[in-house]
């Protein structure tokens, strides 16, 4: 089954740049100019994805963050990654969060790098087998 990935940037270059890097090697990608526009696709199951890549200021300089209480909260389960400028400056957002859950990314990232990064978090995101 193919690995379904949204990724949330308001600038096209960076959607279309992450689009092509992951669609070449097999991931279907859904990209989405704001955070609001990824939020409202979720009430679709065809479109809920196994991992989120989201920049932080897209329509406010928070909506990358508030999406993420969001979807941690509607999907616990779903890995994501933050892929931003600011680096490690939003590390306090996340205090006394879960590393297993949060990744940051800083910009630009190199295309290897994004996909050993991607690769990780969605071996992380896949479920246990039960034994009956």
């Amino acid at each position: 089954m193919t690995q379904r990935i949204a990724h949330v940037d308001d600038d096209p270059d960076i959607r279309d740049t992450v689009r092509r890097i992951l669609s070449a090697h097999g991931y279907e990608v859904y990209s989405y100019q704001t955070a609001k526009d990824f939020i409202n696709s979720l009430q679709d199951p065809a479109f809920v994805p196994d991992l989120a890549i989201l920049d932080v200021m897209v329509e406010s300089m928070d909506a990358g963050l508030n999406t993420y209480v969001e979807l941690h909260n509607r999907f616990p389960k779903m890995q994501a990654i933050f892929m931003t400028s600011l680096g490690d400056m939003i590390l306090p957002y996340f205090e006394n969060k879960s590393q297993e859950w949060i990744c940051i990314i800083e910009k630009p990232i190199e295309p290897s790098v994004l996909l050993s990064i991607v690769r990780d978090r969605l071996g992380a995101a896949k479920p246990e087998l039960s034994i009956f």
